[in-house]
């Protein structure tokens, strides 16, 4: 098997690769301007026999705080081998060829056959995040103080999330424009308090549930954010949602907040991988993924 980076021509053979390893599993993700959304400047990894790419490994270049500096690197994401392949190696080789890709890199796992390939080639768990639920039977009434906020305010949200302590994601406002603003299927909710709090959120299925899950949580005022949670469990109920949720790592500031309001920790958990090994205290949440 030939281990290579790919190159723009490759797209449509991913995209029929991941048809065939997850079928119509968040079909969005088979759109081509989702592709060019969330791949046009990542580096991608493929194992091909003969004409055919049997497995893959992409990583999309992220911005993340680094003892209070931001470092360039990069988010594994979209692993996957094709059927036939499975069992021989062919993924650990794709993990292995590519894990320097950026000086620094992060992967969420959560399907178990992942796990060891990236542990044998150099990454480690650095965290674990838990979803968390809430079923929307009551909630509170909507907040009239909350308001929505638009792609061009991206720069008060840099400012409030540059609150935030730990390594992350680093929400620069190009970032969060991308994340939130710009992707061609999923449409996010983005509400603020004043300065001090901003709460992203979108309606979506979650082991076919129809969820309000809430993406990203930032927060200088704990009570303007516990103001925007319960405006964001009021719209899930609004909408007609079964559940609330959220992604949180325990060492996130707002995993207690919101276990404070009704969320309970489920059995569904991701484990954050870093490569190179850094003895960082990592905050998670769902917006750190492309999960959501």
């Amino acid at each position: 098997m030939r281990i290579r980076e790919a190159a723009a021509a490759d797209r449509d053979a991913i995209l029929a690769l991941r048809m065939r390893c997850f079928g119509e599993v968040d079909r969005e993700k088979n759109d081509q301007r989702f592709w060019e959304w969330e791949f046009r400047d990542a580096r991608c990894f493929v194992g091909q026999e003969e004409n055919a790419l049997t497995t893959h490994l992409a990583f999309v270049r992220t911005p993340y705080v680094v003892d209070g500096a931001i470092v360039e690197g990069g988010m594994a994401v979209d692993a996957m081998t094709a059927p036939e392949a499975r069992g021989k190696g062919a993924f650990t080789q794709v993990v292995q060829a590519s894990r320097d890709a950026f000086p620094l890199s992060t992967a969420y796992q959560i399907r178990r056959p992942v796990l060891g390939a990236m542990l044998r080639g150099g990454w480690s768990i650095a965290a674990k995040a838990w979803v968390l639920v809430r079923p929307l039977i009551l909630a509170p009434r909507a907040s009239d103080r909350v308001r929505l906020l638009t792609r061009d305010e991206t720069p008060l949200m840099a400012r409030i999330a540059a609150s935030m302590p730990g390594a992350r994601v680093a929400r620069t406002p190009e970032w969060l424009a991308w994340r939130f603003f710009d992707n061609p299927h999923w449409s996010y909710r983005v509400t603020a308090l004043d300065d001090r709090a901003y709460l992203v959120a979108r309606r979506t299925s979650l082991k076919d549930f129809d969820t309000f899950a809430i993406a990203d949580l930032a927060f200088t005022d704990r009570d303007a954010a516990r103001e925007l949670i319960r405006d964001a469990v009021a719209e899930g109920k609004r909408l007609g949602c079964t559940l609330a949720a959220a992604l949180a790592s325990p060492s996130h500031p707002a995993f207690w907040l919101l276990v404070r309001r009704g969320f309970i920790p489920s059995h569904h958990r991701f484990r954050l991988l870093v490569h190179p090994q850094r003895k960082l205290t990592w905050r998670v949440m769902w917006a750190d993924t492309d999960h959501l």
